[in-house]
């Protein structure tokens, strides 16, 4: 039988360890996902590192460009934006929950935000409707059934993704109205 680790024996060991040690344990465990900076420090710390080396040894793996907030919080924000469709709302949650500063994030969400260029004669559509129009687009399914309640449903899948109330209305409705063939999402009813 395999025998447990001592969790005291091991937050001992690690408060022991030297500069070199925690450089070492900084880069093993970069080694499976990228970390922000913070957040590295905070798992660190955590394990029982001494802070002081903790801190030189995230700078120094910041100064060679090992760590780097900015194209963490990049490739997190396209990585969603080309499988899981997120409003910024949830996308600055994701983005702080990995520990990435603010700034950062505020930075990439207002590029992220420019207008993409429309054809003329067509309305201008924003990076924001774009990407509600696609989420919406996989959520839709009418089945002959109420379509107020769908519109409900995807509207709501939507707010949950991040997106703003009003658009998520108004994208789930206009999405309704494509699929539906006709049906007028905002129209009450017909009682058979």
């Amino acid at each position: 039988m395999r025998r447990r680790k001592d969790p005291a024996l091991i937050k001992e060991r690690h408060a022991a360890a030297d500069a070199a040690a925690v450089l070492e344990a900084a880069a093993r465990s970069l080694s499976g996902a990228p970390r922000s900076k913070r957040s590295l420090v905070e798992r660190l710390i955590t394990a029982g590192y001494p802070e002081e080396h903790v801190v030189t040894a995230t700078d120094r793996l910041e100064a060679i460009g090992i760590i780097d907030d900015e194209r963490l919080a990049r490739s997190l924000i396209e990585s969603r934006d080309r499988s899981r469709q997120r409003g910024d709302r949830a996308l600055v949650q994701e983005l702080r929950r990995r520990g990435v500063p603010d700034e950062i994030a505020a930075r990439l969400l207002a590029e992220r935000a420019e207008v993409p260029e429309s054809a003329p004669g067509e309305p201008e559509v924003t990076g924001a409707e774009e990407r509600a129009a696609r989420a919406a687009a996989a959520k839709v399914r009418v089945r002959g059934g109420d379509v107020r309640a769908e519109v409900q449903r995807v509207a709501q899948a939507l707010a949950r993704r991040g997106f703003p109330s009003g658009l998520s209305w108004r994208i789930a409705r206009e999405r309704l109205a494509e699929v539906g063939e006709g049906l007028d999402p905002a129209a009450p009813l017909e009682e058979a």
